[in-house]
């Protein structure tokens, strides 16, 4: 089982516990593992569309190259359904069609998911209860999905090389 689907299924067990259950830890990381099965399931999706699968490692070292606030940014600029112009990719490359409904949710749930997984791991103020942990691995479930319709189309071609390469495109 690819680690996406690992950390997913993780998020789903410790969300699950108990909904009675008040332990921070285990609500928080339910949300902190959600994010990075999307992370993941993306990451895979990058290296393997920029990397050859061999030699052994290499895939590898592309994921390991993606930075979260990059990813970010993308996934936001490319949250606007109907969308034919996204920041970063320089002026030659152009989105092939409009960002469909299920791209831009990609990207919205990517950075609500980055959003609310940077509070759990680091917001010690904040009370996290067991509702919001099934919240965002609801959240990630409908990544899982939209990114299963939407995986193959010229646009998440872009959206995946804008996620490796957006920062450094216009050098």
């Amino acid at each position: 089982m690819p680690l996406a689907e690992e950390l997913l299924e993780h998020a789903r067990f410790l969300a699950n516990l108990d909904p009675r259950t008040t332990s921070q830890a285990n609500v928080r990381r339910a949300i902190s593992s959600a994010y990075y099965a999307v992370f993941h399931l993306l990451a895979a999706e990058v290296a393997e569309q920029v990397s050859p699968g061999s030699p052994a490692g290499l895939r590898e070292r592309t994921q390991r190259a993606l930075e979260h606030t990059q990813m970010g940014k993308v996934a936001k600029s490319f949250s606007q359904e109907g969308a034919t112009r996204v920041k970063d990719p320089p002026d030659d490359i152009f989105l092939p069609m409009p960002v469909s409904r299920e791209l831009a949710l990609i990207g919205s749930r990517f950075k609500r998911l980055q959003e609310e997984r940077y509070a759990a791991d680091y917001d010690v103020l904040r009370h996290f209860d067991p509702n919001d942990a099934l919240t965002q691995v609801q959240e990630a479930e409908e990544v899982f999905k939209d990114w299963k319709i939407e995986r193959n189309s010229s646009n998440a071609k872009v959206f995946l090389a804008s996620l490796m390469f957006g920062r450094s495109w216009n050098r």
